[in-house]
């Protein structure tokens, strides 16, 4: 994997760049895949709800030259169905019959969507090999339009599977080529035209027809995500900005409304309530009038994360409920999986813990069908949060040694089964916040050399991946744990780098415990580090044997 500072540093690069075929060239080679090395990866427009219950049509009697067509459309069928299986073996034959005709063209785009299915299963590495063939495919064939396509298909594997330099330069590649191929012309206002972006940059018009302009569009918007998940925000809104303007060009309004779906999400991410809200109700209108049921659904879960944080739980719960009926009415598994997690958030802000829990189990089944590790790894992440809290709640009540033990144990299985999927996906911050959350229970038995192991153990992870407000927070806890073992020097330049790291991100309540520290209002306590429940072992692993 590649340094997020370096594919940090490629994604600014290309900013305003003409593109030349000299450029593309050398930029071919510099992305040329290593060896060894969900949703709209295609973009073929609106996934609506099935229209027939019934089983695929038979090929029985069709005539070999059409035969590898229909495998393809019905395995498309089997694909949206979560058919897997299925879809995988007409894909499979489809390719062989248009590898046997010569047809390199028709071999390659079934390969894109054997790729697509690939993305689904979980395995992204074997995705970008499809796309690899599919790209040398359409080379050989003369088809720039679909070398642009599998391009942009192969990042967002790529992406998935952790390689974002090579991501990076996958997108540039392809945004360069449908540059090359006439998508040149600059954008140009028209007056009195509303634009959906509407935080003062004033009306513009949709660019004139340009040939290639929605698959060009789609190769922004994905850079435009890669970009927010690498927090190069301004050049994210740039490509947003531009895909937007591209798919209005070309009336393709589900197209527009993806964008302003994950336009909101970044401005959800920035704090921006009234801007994501605004990109939520303008895409939610646009995907009712193309009845883009999935679309539909991952808007309104968007907009039920937004409510949440507006603490409108009402109006959340109504966006929830919608959002998880259109994704079982449409056989989305992970979509269903991803509202359901969402609820149980919600309802544990309710402190609604029966019901939370029982959307967490249903949501944890439906990721481990779909083979999602990450929503796996959050959902149980979040189910020990809710475990933990019970623990607490009780333990503040009646003292940590009557406390039910099951619910610590409960909680203790979802946390090493959380951490074991985050070590796989190489995701640092969700390690840390299994680590920081581990450090909590043991600080609350009274194990404050273990608590403290742990923290610093999350800490390490998160000097690495940089994410300030989660860093500021386990400082906070660190800060804390000195506290009460009596290391006050030690507490005090915990509190203090807690508040230095601290951003617009970071909660009241961390910054209120490091005040609280350098206050001198936690202090030690004769039976701090002297007692400890002894029914469950805390056993953090490596982390425990590390010197703190």
């Amino acid at each position: 994997m590649r340094r997020r500072a370096e594919a940090q540093s490629e994604l600014k690069g290309v900013d305003g760049e003409p593109a030349t075929q000299r450029s593309f060239e050398s930029a071919s080679d510099r992305c040329a895949p290593k060896s060894g090395s969900l949703s709209e990866v295609l973009g073929e427009g609106a996934v609506r709800a099935p229209r027939s219950s019934g089983a695929p049509p038979s090929l029985a009697g069709t005539a070999p030259e059409a035969r590898g067509h229909a495998l393809r459309e019905r395995g498309n069928l089997l694909l949206r169905r979560n058919d897997y299986a299925s879809a995988a073996r007409d894909y499979d034959e489809a390719i062989a019959l248009f590898q046997a005709a010569g047809d390199g063209l028709g071999q390659a785009q079934v390969l894109m969507d054997r790729g697509a299915l690939r993305l689904r299963e979980g395995v992204p590495v074997q995705a970008a090999r499809d796309y690899d063939e599919a790209l040398a495919l359409f080379q050989a064939a003369g088809d720039r339009a679909g070398e642009g396509e599998a391009l942009r298909a192969r990042g967002f594997a790529r992406a998935e599977e952790g390689d974002l330099g090579g991501a990076v330069c996958d997108y540039d590649l392809a945004i360069q080529l449908f540059l090359q191929l006439g998508d040149r012309e600059p954008l140009k206002p028209r007056a009195g035209a509303a634009a959906p972006d509407a935080d003062g940059a004033g009306p513009t018009e949709s660019p004139r027809a340009r040939p290639h302009g929605p698959a060009h569009a789609r190769a922004l918007k994905s850079r435009g995500d890669l970009r927010v998940r690498l927090r190069n925000l301004p050049g994210a809104a740039r490509d947003y900005s531009t895909a937007l303007a591209l798919f209005q060009g070309a009336g393709d309004r589900s197209g527009q409304a993806s964008v302003l779906k994950a336009r909101g999400d970044m401005r959800l991410g920035q704090d921006n309530m009234t801007g994501a809200a605004r990109d939520y109700d303008w895409a939610l209108t646009l995907y009712q009038a193309t009845e883009d049921h999935l679309g539909h659904a991952g808007v309104l879960k968007a907009r039920g994360d937004l409510r949440t944080r507006q603490e409108d739980l009402a109006g959340a719960e109504r966006d929830y409920d919608q959002a998880l009926e259109l994704f079982t009415a449409t056989r989305d598994v992970l979509g269903q999986a991803a509202v359901l997690k969402a609820r149980g958030d919600m309802r544990s802000l309710q402190e609604d813990l029966v019901d939370a829990v029982r959307d967490y189990d249903r949501a944890l089944a439906l990721f481990r069908t779909g083979f999602e590790r990450r929503g796996q790894a959050a959902t149980l992440k979040a189910r020990g949060d809710l475990r933990r809290k019970q623990f607490e709640l009780v333990a503040e009540l009646v003292g940590v040694a009557a406390a039910d033990a099951s619910d610590l144990e409960d909680a203790l299985s979802d946390y090493e089964q959380a951490l074991a999927l985050f070590e796989v996906l190489e995701d640092g911050a969700g390690q840390a916040g299994v680590l920081r959350a581990r450090g909590d229970l043991s600080r609350i038995q009274g194990d404050l050399g273990a608590a403290l192991a742990l923290y610093l153990s999350a800490k390490r992870l998160l000097d690495v991946s940089g994410n300030a407000a989660e860093l500021s927070a386990t400082l906070a806890e660190i800060a804390r744990t000195h506290a009460l073992a009596g290391r006050a020097a030690e507490a005090r330049a915990a509190a203090e780098q807690a508040l230095a790291r601290a951003d617009r991100a970071t909660s009241p309540e961390v910054r209120e415990l490091a005040e609280a520290v350098l206050s001198g209002r936690i202090t030690a306590r004769p039976e701090e580090g002297a007692t400890r429940d002894s029914r469950v072992p805390i056993s953090p692993g490596r982390f425990e044997r590390e010197r703190f």
